[in-house]
């Protein structure tokens, strides 16, 4: 097992080691591994966040449920370019759970279906796509969130996403390992929450619409996922002992 000694060495370990990765990713390697799809074995859950009558953010007529749906497509079709089985919670706008709840369960019944649905599919990797709001117009960026104390393997995935991610988008948000969130919470696989940017800066609202702009948000992902895989093989780091989500539907989603 992994220790740091501080969260800021630990960050810039990580990073580097992405870096690395990236760089590595550029060089050609045999034909024979050429030939095999670098994602090929790996069973990613592309998850579009909300959906149906829950919208997300919502600004100046734009839906969060619409914009993400769309950039998850985009991603799922990118990562099954590589090799990656990829399953996506929905490809149209509606709720993951059959029966009608009240309003009150909605959010926290459509999470719960997200952690049954990587558990029943033996998912390896989760990545569940948003777009963000602020009250200040000018922030902007995309950011990963990764929940609180991750191990060693989200760490690395995390990195990976956010160096790709930055990248396109052009801003300095930093990996986000402080917020319980309840998919990072119950899921016991390498799983990231992926903002892509924010809906209330008019200008990164235009960009996020432009399908142009999602294909980079998407080869981003892909980029990525491989860092990722690649690292977690340098590393020699252990997999995740289950796939089996933690049961606890009595607690509400944070």
């Amino acid at each position: 097992m992994l220790m740091w000694y501080t969260l800021e060495s630990m960050q810039q370990y990580l990073l580097g080691i992405a870096t690395f990765l990236t760089i590595l990713g550029m060089v050609p390697t045999t034909l024979a591994a050429r030939a095999r799809p670098e994602l090929q074995g790996q069973v990613v859950i592309v998850d579009a966040g909300h959906g149906g009558r829950d919208f997300g953010a919502r600004v100046t007529g734009v839906d969060e449920k619409d914009l993400v749906l769309s950039i998850s497509r985009k991603t799922a079709a990118a990562l099954r370019g590589a090799g990656a089985k990829v399953v996506e919670t929905r490809r149209a706008d509606s709720n993951l759970i059959s029966r009608r709840p009240e309003p009150s369960n909605l959010q926290r019944m459509n999470l719960q279906a997200r952690v049954d649905l990587a558990a029943r599919n033996e998912a390896d990797i989760f990545l569940s796509i948003h777009a963000n709001k602020y009250s200040d117009s000018s922030v902007h960026g995309a950011q990963i969130f990764i929940g609180e104390n991750p191990d060693a393997e989200r760490q690395l995935l995390g990195t990976c996403l956010q160096a790709e991610m930055s990248a396109v988008s052009g801003g300095r948000r930093q990996l986000d390992m402080l917020r319980d969130l309840y998919l990072m919470r119950h899921l016991t696989i390498p799983a990231a929450l992926i903002e892509v940017g924010f809906m209330s800066n008019p200008a990164e609202r235009s960009r996020m619409l432009d399908p142009r702009y999602q294909d980079q948000v998407a080869q981003a992902v892909r980029r990525g996922v491989m860092c990722f895989v690649r690292g977690r093989s340098a590393l020699n780091l252990p997999p995740h002992q289950t796939k089996d989500p933690i049961a606890t539907p009595d607690v509400p989603p944070v």
